[in-house]
């Protein structure tokens, strides 16, 4: 009787292309993307970092140029630099001189004589600016009405194509003391204050 040798076990064979299935899934999940098939939705509220805004990100850039406004520094002019915008009309200066120091400059002891609501107006005419005063500048000590006319003509005339400064006080044409005590009705210049003049 002869005898018949039990048949072999098959083996599975595994190629090469199956090894490589199995690693690149495993490197998938190791690297935390998923192998499903299928897209998931994911809540809005848990998308990240805003990227679902629909702002435009720009970088901004300061736009504007630098000038000198006159204040005070004791009895005398003294320029500050200011940043206005690139269109800044008169008035916008004649604001910064009423506005008066910043809190570093307050420290040196610089000042303004220009009290807010007493400039009504500002206008140009022929390289003159016209400034007209409200009433309530004739609440100022005549000693500091020179100097806040001196920080306005000094402020203005420092601006292109300004050669002086003609007041008017509520619309009305006005006699302007000088630092020397004498009236004058003509537009002001800086030689007209040079006893306040800056050091």
């Amino acid at each position: 009787m002869t005898s018949r040798r039990p048949p072999a076990q098959t083996r599975p064979v595994v190629t090469a292309s199956a090894l490589l299935v199995v690693l690149v899934l495993s490197l998938l999940s190791a690297c935390g993307v998923s192998s499903q098939g299928t897209a998931t939705r994911i809540e809005p509220e848990n998308v990240p970092f805003g990227l679902l805004d629909d702002d435009t990100t720009t970088t901004a850039v300061e736009a504007g140029r630098t000038t000198s406004v006159y204040l005070l520094s004791e009895d005398r002019l003294v320029p500050v630099t200011r940043s206005v915008d690139d269109d800044a009309a008169l008035d916008d200066l004649l604001t910064q001189v009423i506005t008066g120091p910043t809190e570093v400059e307050q420290s040196l002891g610089i000042t303004t004589a220009v009290p807010a609501g007493t400039l009504a107006s500002v206008d140009t005419s022929r390289g003159i600016a016209e400034v007209d005063l409200t009433s309530s500048f004739g609440d100022i000590r005549s000693g500091e009405q020179i100097l806040a006319l001196g920080q306005i003509v000094y402020t203005l005339t420092g601006q292109p194509g300004i050669g002086g400064v003609r007041f008017t006080v509520e619309g009305k044409e006005v006699k302007v003391p000088l630092s020397e005590g004498s009236p004058n009705d003509d537009p002001l210049s800086r030689d007209d204050f040079e006893a306040i003049a800056p050091t």
